[in-house]
C-alpha cells in the first residue's frame, strides 16, 4: 500500500512539473514519425502488429520499449504523446491498465480513443492466472494471464481488432488494413505450422518457467509447464517454495528451465539449477523471451514474428 501511494505521489509530482515547464517548450516526438494519423501503443508486441497493419499510413509510437509494462514510469514527454494521439492500443487484462488508466485521466484529449486488445479475446480463450497477488509496486495480473500475444489464436484476434480500429479511424484505407492484416495472420498461421513441425517427435515437452508468462505459448504448441519459479516477477521463492519446485523437477524431469532476458540469470533460476545439480539432475537454463521489451533500434514491423520464431527454435533445440 505504501509503494502504491508513493507511486501516485510521484506520478502527480511529475505531471505537475511537466505542466509547470509548459509542454510547448518540449520537443514534439510525433514530428519525428511520419504518418497521417497518430497511434500510440503500450509496448513492443502491439507496436509490431500495429505497424505491420498500418504501414506508412499512421505514425506509431510505443510508450514502453526497453522497460516492460510491469515497470512503466511516467515521463513528461508522454503528456504530448497522449494529447496529440488519435488512437491508443493497450493490452489490458491487468498488465498495463494501471498506468493507461492514469494517463487517460490526464490526457486532456477527448478525441483520443482507447482500445484494450485483451477485451477482444473471449474468456474461453483466456488462461486463468495462478499468480498470487504480490506486494511489490502493485504488480497483479488479476484473474487471467495477460500474456495473450504469445498465443497464436489469441494474436489472430488481436490482429483483427487492430484492423477494425484502424479502419474506423481511417475508412478510406480500410482495404489496405484488411490486406496487411491478412498477410500478418497468414504469417502467424505459418509460424504455428513451422513450430508444430519443429517440436514434432519431442518426447519430453515439459518445462519450468521463470514466471507466469509462457502459458499461451505452451498451450499453442502442446508444451507442459510443470512449475513456475517466481509467483510474480521479482518475488523470489522462499526456502519451502524452492524445495517444492525442486521436488516437482525431480518428479516431472523437465527438459529445460526457461529464463527471460529481462531478468538476470543469477537469481532464483540459477539457484534452482544448482539445487538440482546436488541431486544429480542437470537441467539447462534456456532463454525464452516473453517479448515484453525491445531495444528502440529493433522496434519495427516484423519484430514480433522474428522473436517468436527464435523462441520456437530455442525450444526445439533444447526439448528432448
Amino acid at each position: 500500500m505504501v509503494s502504491k501511494q508513493k507511486y501516485r505521489l510521484f506520478y502527480a509530482f511529475v505531471l505537475l512539473f511537466a505542466f509547470s515547464l509548459g509542454c510547448a517548450k518540449m520537443p514534439d516526438p510525433w514530428l519525428e514519425v511520419p504518418g497521417k494519423f497518430k497511434v500510440l501503443v503500450s509496448f513492443p508486441p502491439i507496436y509490431s502488429m500495429v505497424k505491420s497493419i498500418a504501414g506508412d499510413r499512421a505514425a506509431v509510437i510505443s510508450l514502453c520499449t526497453t522497460t516492460s509494462p510491469h515497470d512503466y514510469s511516467f515521463n513528461a514527454k508522454d503528456t504530448i504523446l497522449l494529447r496529440k494521439a488519435d488512437l491508443f492500443f493497450y493490452n489490458g487484462l491487468d498488465l498495463d491498465d494501471l498506468f493507461v488508466g492514469r494517463l487517460a485521466k490526464d490526457a486532456s484529449n477527448p478525441n483520443l480513443k482507447f482500445s484494450s486488445l485483451g477485451k477482444k479475446v473471449p474468456k474461453n480463450l483466456r488462461i486463468e492466472s495462478k499468480e498470487e497477488k504480490p506486494g511489490h509496486e502493485g504488480h497483479n495480473h488479476g484473474s487471467f494471464d495477460p500474456h495473450i500475444w504469445l498465443g497464436i489464436r489469441q494474436s489472430l484476434l488481436m490482429i483483427n481488432a487492430i484492423r477494425d480500429e484502424l479502419s474506423l479511424l481511417d475508412p478510406e484505407a480500410a482495404e489496405e488494413y484488411k490486406t496487411r492484416a491478412e498477410t500478418l495472420a497468414s504469417t502467424l498461421e505459418e509460424i504455428q505450422k513451422e513450430g508444430n513441425a519443429l517440436l514434432e517427435g519431442k518426447k519430453n515437452k515439459v518445462i519450468v518457467t521463470f514466471h507466469e508468462s509462457l502459458g499461451y505459448l505452451a498451450s499453442s504448441f502442446g508444451i507442459e509447464i510443470a512449475g513456475v519459479i517466481q509467483k510474480s516477477p521479482g518475488d523470489s521463492p522462499n526456502a519451502l517454495e524452492l524445495a517444492k519446485i525442486v521436488q516437482l523437477c525431480v518428479e516431472k524431469k523437465p527438459s529445460l528451465i526457461a529464463v527471460e532476458p529481462q531478468y538476470p540469470r543469477t537469481t532464483s533460476a540459477k539457484l534452482l539449477q544448482e539445487e538440482l545439480k546436488k541431486k544429480g539432475i542437470e537441467i539447462p537454463l534456456i532463454e525464452i523471451d516473453p517479448l515484453e521489451t525491445c531495444a528502440q533500434a529493433d522496434l519495427a514491423s516484423g519484430w514480433y514474428e522474428k522473436k517468436y520464431k527464435q523462441n520456437l527454435e530455442a525450444l526445439a533445440k533444447n526439448l528432448q
